[in-house]
């Protein structure tokens, strides 16, 4: 039914059509929305037209014309220009037996109203009034279907948006849980350092920055029991190509731990094995941190210097 909607807008529907339509919008909440854009639409299609300055002389053709017209003149009368045939005189039946062709009787005077033209008083339809009601319906149909397109337009830029803003909440979401697990994974280690403190077996060096890097500072957290060496501190960043290293120093020899990891940021936070069992009776030993290059970690059984940090653990 919502194409009848323009047709009922512009009063094209006959009477039976409209009182149908009209029953259909009590219940139809689509129908009644889109006959109220078409009703706006039609008040205004009269602004719509330019106004034309009519020609000169167009008044008085029009009156020359009105006075010509047949409708000034009167109906004439059909009666009283038409008159009856006399009937013809009656045969003589003795002169032929032959019937001759009879005259048929005078025609109706009626019948020559059928090729009688249009009655002045009902002109014929105006064509220009015709094309113009076709062409608004046009009109009003492209306007609908751009507005469609407007909308269908503004609807995909929201749900681009939408998608995009759902791609962010995501991403978000995904680095909160990233945080949240190391979050996690640090409440365990500290609570692992906490257990650790409270170990008789947990021997434990305060690390010192060195004169070559004074704001270096960390500790080292040895089990004896089991080998395990954690490493905590705050370092400068270790340039491209360098690595921190943690070395093991008692007076008979010295060996390397291990090597720490650091993030940008220089926290370390690492857990080395111990393989050695002669620290363990040892009651002089310095835990040293050195940076060296990553190409040296094989070869160099010295620590480098000047040294990074140093501790001697009690």
């Amino acid at each position: 039914m919502r194409h009848q909607a323009a047709l009922y807008a512009l009063g094209l529907l006959t009477q039976h059509e409209a009182h149908c339509f009209e029953l259909h919008l009590e219940e139809c909440p689509v129908c009644r929305a889109e006959l109220s854009k078409l009703l706006l639409a039609s008040t205004q299609i009269g602004l719509a037209v330019k106004e034309i300055e009519p020609p000169q002389g167009l008044r008085e053709r029009l009156a020359a014309l009105i006075d010509s017209s047949p409708r000034n003149q009167p109906i004439p009368d059909l009666y009283e220009k038409q008159e009856v045939s006399p009937a013809p005189p009656p045969a003589e039946p003795a002169k032929t037996p032959k019937p001759e062709k009879k005259t048929g009787p005078a025609k109706n005077p009626f019948f020559i109203s059928a090729s009688a033209p249009n009655p002045p008083d009902t002109p014929p339809r105006s064509r220009k009034a015709a094309f113009f009601i076709h062409y608004m319906i046009y009109v009003i149909i492209i306007a609908l279907g751009a507005y469609a397109f407007y909308s269908w337009q503004n609807v995909e830029q929201e749900k681009s948006e939408l998608k995009s803003l759902i791609a962010a909440v995501e991403d978000n979401q995904a680095d909160l849980t990233r945080q949240l697990d190391s979050q996690r994974e640090n409440a365990e280690r500290l609570e692992r350092f906490q257990d650790m403190f409270h170990n008789p077996s947990v021997r434990v060096a305060r690390l010192r920055g060195q004169p070559s890097s004074p704001d270096n500072a960390g500790a080292v957290l040895w089990e004896s029991l089991t080998g395990d060496i954690t490493v905590i501190g705050t370092f400068d960043p270790a340039p491209v190509g360098m690595v921190y290293r943690l070395w093991l120093s008692a007076p008979s020899e010295r060996i390397a731990v291990g090597r720490l990891t650091s993030d940008r940021n220089g926290r370390i936070l690492t857990v080395v094995k111990l393989n050695q069992d002669g620290f363990a009776a040892s009651s002089s030993i310095t835990a040293i941190v050195t940076l060296e290059s990553e190409n040296d970690l094989s070869t160099r059984t010295e620590p480098a210097t000047p040294w990074i940090a140093s501790g001697k653990i009690e």
